[in-house]
């Protein structure tokens, strides 16, 4: 039996699935995109599929109710909060990501963004393309040493890790917030346990920032938080933008709470013209391209359709993202070599 598969690319992607395709060609499947201006539109176009790769378009939970036949979401990167979990558990569809593709990319970013606040780097770079030599010496205070500082890391999962082991590279202190890691995986990184976030907060030189997105995380980085941290303290963010308060992050910056913010991800995304944050120059930001890399842009989108191709031959997808749905779904584990 043939299948269907439909796409909602993001507009560079449009029409282009050749690394999505390797692993269903064998099924003799091909993915079609669809795009449209409506919800309404969408459905009547999708709602036969067998399997959708979540992209360019929001999949509510009154919009997945009303699929008849999808078996599998498939998205390409490690947040799904663009698809309602519960709606499509309910409707016993499996919604898998690719939480592992992009672990080293994050980490790396994360760090680049500490080392850009930390040492000026945007507007040092600016002074000199204007050939302003002695001008920018205001920028430099504070110059954090990096080296031996402490980065508090929230929370404490797979790239949170990593982060952790490059920060050691400068011989940082690391401490970090998780309280749904047990106790022992701290120790066997070699990381101080927080169990109180506002200490994190208050302790740290930097705080990285990794949440996901969920009705408990957002907004949960916030004012009180901010103004716990040293007023030369740095703030960054490469998880989810609305997990911090975007408004009380300005507040906090502008208070001079704190020494200044990495963001690659923000509240609204793309940012309005008129974004405070555009225009203070210790804000280092970048367009939620942390997980951008040439090897891992191939990889991400070839496990959409490893994923895609396992649920629909009845097997166990490498990620699972809702896994209440296999009380409802049957699928055969894989036998990994």
């Amino acid at each position: 039996m043939a299948f269907r598969i439909v796409a909602t690319p993001f507009g560079r992607r449009a029409g282009d699935f050749t690394h999505e395709s390797e692993a269903l060609a064998p099924l003799g499947v091909t993915i079609e995109s669809v795009v449209t201006e409506t919800e309404d539109e969408y459905v009547a176009r999708v709602k036969d599929a067998d399997a959708l790769v979540a992209g360019g378009r929001r999949l509510t939970g009154d919009l997945i109710r009303r699929l008849d036949k999808v078996k599998v979401i498939a998205t390409s990167g490690v947040g799904v909060d663009a698809v309602d979990l519960d709606a499509a558990t309910e409707k016993g569809i499996v919604v898998t990501n690719v939480p592992d593709v992009f672990i080293e990319e994050v980490a790396v970013h994360a760090m680049m963004l500490l080392l850009a606040c930390a040492k000026k780097t945007v507007p040092l770079d600016r002074a000199v393309r204007a050939n302003q030599w002695r001008e920018p010496r205001p920028y430099m205070t504070p110059m954090p040493r990096v080296v031996g500082d402490t980065i508090g890391i929230v929370p404490f999962g797979n790239i949170p890790r990593l982060v952790a082991r490059k920060a050691k590279g400068f011989d940082m202190k690391v401490l970090a917030w998780d309280p749904f890691v047990p106790a022992n995986v701290f120790a066997q990184h070699n990381v101080e346990r927080v169990t109180d976030l506002k200490d994190l907060f208050r302790r740290s030189d930097f705080v990285s920032a990794h949440m996901p997105l969920n009705k408990d995380t957002r907004g949960m980085l916030n004012y009180e938080l901010f103004s716990a941290m040293k007023p030369t303290a740095y703030f960054i963010n490469t998880g989810r933008g609305p997990t911090h308060n975007e408004a009380d992050l300005i507040r906090a910056l502008r208070e001079k709470k704190i020494a200044g913010a990495g963001l690659d991800v923000m509240e609204l995304e793309p940012t309005l013209p008129d974004n405070p944050l555009h225009t203070m120059d210790n804000v280092v930001l970048t367009p939620h391209s942390a997980s951008i890399s040439d090897w891992a842009d191939i990889e991400r989108r070839r496990r959409i359709g490893q994923e895609i191709a396992a649920v629909l031959q009845g097997r166990m997808p490498r990620n699972v993202v809702n896994r209440e749905v296999l009380t409802k779904v049957s699928l055969a584990e894989m036998v990994r070599a």
